[in-house]
């Protein structure tokens, strides 16, 4: 999936949070968003995602040749946000499986993937009563095993521990091969493992 970001604005009605954002995201990037808190990432992220719309500028998507419409982009992309809620009331494995009805998954044993995020002991607990770090590793591996070609992620390993931050290194290593990433964070940790970044400060 190649992005292209051309003279990208927004504005609500306190004022601009970015203006003239431009770059060129090709397939198989992975680029970090950095910038402090207010500067706008969570925003650039879902303007890039469809959810927003821009205020100024154009947002280009094309995959292996063919020009995608934006208003079909969610189709080709899965997301990991705080703001992307889980169903609380279901289970691991009752969310995994409602997922794959929407979207194909790179697995499709319920097993493998409650044993992939490390929860098949929790597996029958509704999410509600879940620590904030095992509500994140669902969704970052709900996202991550999702075949589609582009991946969004905001600040992913916010509530993980180092030993957890290790587990979604190896994860973006397994199912993140060939897809276009997009990280938002100022975690050096997240920043290390793209290969491009771009700054809003």
């Amino acid at each position: 999936m190649d992005i292209l970001l051309e003279d990208i604005g927004k504005r609500f009605t306190s004022g601009w949070v970015f203006r003239n954002i431009n770059h060129n995201i090709v397939t198989g990037d992975r680029l970090a968003i950095t910038g402090q808190n207010g500067s706008g990432k969570s925003t650039l992220l879902q303007i890039i995602c469809g959810y927003l719309t821009n205020t100024e500028g154009k947002v280009s998507y094309t995959k292996e040749g063919k020009e995608i419409n934006r208003d079909n982009i969610f189709k080709h992309l899965a997301i990991s946000a705080a703001y992307m809620e889980l169903d609380e009331e279901l289970s691991a494995a009752e969310i995994f499986e409602h997922n794959k009805i929407f979207k194909p998954y790179l697995i499709q044993e319920q097993d493998h993937f409650l044993d992939l995020v490390q929860l098949d002991s929790e597996q029958d607990k509704e999410v509600k009563y879940y620590s904030s770090g095992m509500k994140q590793r669902l969704s970052l591996a709900l996202a991550l095993c999702m075949d589609v070609p582009l991946l969004i992620l905001d600040e992913p390993t916010s509530f993980l521990d180092v030993q957890k931050k290790e587990w979604f290194r190896t994860m973006l290593e397994q199912f993140g091969q060939n897809k276009t990433i997009v990280i938002a964070s100022n975690d050096d940790f997240d920043i290390q493992t793209c290969n491009k970044s771009i700054s809003l400060d």
